[in-house]
């Protein structure tokens, strides 16, 4: 793939922007460094770091995280099996010790990581953390140097691995010929040197040495594809992984594999684009699963706002729970003191309910696209404020709350905010205990706003099977293996149509964040409900056919959000639709 090609589809998943000011590298000139940088990655498995706990004594254990011959240890105790570490400025640790395992969240800056560590002999408990969440990382590292007219320069940054969605810088200092950055997204902090014909780079982590890179100027353009090979159509059944999620095959399904195979022939001649994974299951048994683009089923995927979906469970469940009365409980009545001011003389936004945000029907001018002009807290605008919650309570409303729906970030997020007051002790461990610990999920990634709250917005990053076994519980009405995780009434409220989103094109009727769509294939009105996120991220439940899909691409910058709703149309209804 050429590097203006990449560029369109995955700019936003693959770079973050360095903004360098220096008065002695000016004097020098960066323009002898414009252009195409590359190198490899000396020890890409090190951002695998181990990571181990001690017991100690009744309630005193240490954590240590090691990487290349060196670690890092705290001591700490516990509070009714939890326990809360701050490791540096950027990291903090936060878990719960159980039966044989202990279940923790790594919070580095802007992501929280979830591990499970397991029992060893000697009161230890061991696990891994992988950094970039991306299994036998490719080492191919690349910088594009631009600006360098400026006292400003910016570098974007690349890895050859396209599984990794991407880092974001925080800034960069630069002292004679050394510098310094740090990635706001993982907390890597990146040392390094600018040479006259090399720029090195060692990559840490809360002190801790992970990977160095020399950096060579580039000869040819970028192959940012990780060379990976066109993969023919596999009908095997799919392997199970003695993870609670049973398999079946095609031809038991009764599920015609033609259609598949000629999906899968589009996804090799580029007709399909940027498709990573696709996976089917019916009669609640996975029965095709598939990987393209060098994804894998080890690798987490961003889900971006289809997380939205799995927001609206965990709202659920503390309505299941008590912690939550009912959906038609009041915004206002949850909110800090300092906030209340909003609503002060206004009827319409003091009428704001859980209900209306769970349909997008605050009435909040939050509106995060399909209209002509800026609106006062759309994602854009609250998610570069400095405090997003004044930004988003303070916008004018513009609708009675209930009445008319457009879709907002905004909506579900307050539902977070709301959430986080009624649990009493952290939310992401709430979140794990009640939903991902049930249904066998432990590898994943929760995107947390500044306050370090999971964000209700979208953001979290799951396995492709661990999204089917969301997918699965809902179809069954919440339950998973003879156990009730969601109660079936809020399922079913959940799947009611409410309203219309009045600012999408195909104007989709709605539920508690879930989507409704309809497809016509050969001459029948399928009707599904549906998890959708930004670049192609979906589940879909098709209660006609017994089947739930899940779709992850990477069609970010290219228009083709909606492809994964043409491969439904054109290929996997049809397997069913005899």
């Amino acid at each position: 793939m050429l590097l203006s090609t990449y560029l369109k589809n995955r700019l936003p998943a693959l770079l973050f922007l360095l903004l360098i000011s220096c008065g002695c590298m000016a004097q020098a000139g960066m323009k002898p460094y414009e252009g195409h940088w590359e190198g490899l990655l000396n020890h890409p498995e090190n951002f695998s770091i181990n990571v181990s706990v001690k017991k100690l004594g009744a309630d005193s254990y240490t954590f240590q995280l090691s990487s290349a011959g060196k670690s890092i240890q705290k001591r700490f105790g516990l509070s009714a099996n939890k326990f809360d570490i701050k490791i540096d400025s950027n990291l903090a640790v936060k878990g719960i010790i159980g039966e044989g395992q202990i279940r923790l969240f790594i919070r580095s800056v802007q992501w929280s990581y979830h591990l499970v560590l397991k029992q060893q002999p000697g009161n230890t408990y061991t696990g891994r953390w992988n950094i970039l969440f991306v299994p036998n990382l490719k080492p191919q590292f690349y910088i594009d140097v631009e600006n360098t007219d400026s006292t400003k320069y910016e570098a974007y940054i690349f890895l050859g691995d396209p599984r990794f969605s991407g880092f974001a810088s925080g800034g960069l200092t630069l002292t004679s010929d050394n510098i310094h950055f740090r990635d706001y997204r993982t907390g890597l902090k990146f040392s390094g040197r600018i040479l006259k014909d090399a720029i090195n780079l060692q990559a840490s982590i809360a002190g801790l040495p992970i990977a160095a890179v020399s950096l060579r100027r580039s000869v040819n353009d970028w192959d940012l594809t990780g060379g990976n090979p066109k993969i023919p159509f596999d009908g095997k059944t799919p392997v199970d992984m003695h993870d609670a999620l049973p398999v079946n095959s095609l031809k038991a399904a009764g599920l015609d594999e033609r259609y598949l195979k000629l999906m899968v022939d589009s996804i090799n001649a580029n007709k399909i684009t940027n498709t990573h994974s696709v996976l089917i299951s019916r009669n609640g048994k996975l029965v095709y699963e598939q990987y393209f683009n060098g994804y894998d089923e080890a690798t987490v995927h961003d889900l971006r706002s289809a997380s939205k979906s799995i927001s609206s469970a965990i709202v659920g469940i503390a309505m299941d729970k008590g912690l939550l009365k009912d959906t038609a409980q009041k915004l206002f009545g949850f909110l800090p003191a300092k906030y209340k001011h909003a609503a002060d003389g206004d009827a319409r936004k003091q009428a704001i309910s859980i209900g209306s945000l769970l349909t997008m029907s605050s009435g909040l001018d939050a509106i995060d696209f399909g209209i002509d002009r800026k609106s006062a807290a759309s994602e854009d605008e609250y998610q570069n404020s400095a405090d997003w919650l004044k930004t988003v309570v303070e916008a004018p409303m513009i609708n009675y709350p209930g009445t008319h729906a457009n879709y907002s970030s905004a909506n579900p997020y307050l539902l977070g905010v709301i959430v986080d007051t009624v649990v009493k002790y952290p939310l992401d461990l709430f979140i794990d205990q009640n939903l991902f610990e049930p249904l066998g999920i432990s590898n994943y990634i929760v995107f947390d706003d500044p306050l370090n709250r999971p964000y209700f917005g979208g953001g979290m990053l799951l396995r492709p099977r661990d999204l089917l076994k969301f997918g699965l519980l809902y179809a069954n009405g919440g339950k998973w293996q003879n156990r009730q995780i969601i109660s079936k009434n809020w399922v079913d409220a959940s799947f009611k149509k409410y309203l219309v989103l009045e600012n999408h094109n195909e104007k989709n009727e709605y539920g508690f964040l879930w989507w409704h769509y309809h497809y016509n294939v050969n001459g029948q009105t399928i009707n599904t409900i549906e998890a959708r996120g930004a670049g192609g991220q979906y589940i879909f439940i098709v209660p006609q056919y017994h089947m739930v899909v899940v779709i992850t691409s990477g069609n970010f910058r290219n228009r083709r959000v909606w492809q994964p709703e043409k491969i439904m149309e054109n290929y996997i209804l049809k397997t069913a639709g005899k």
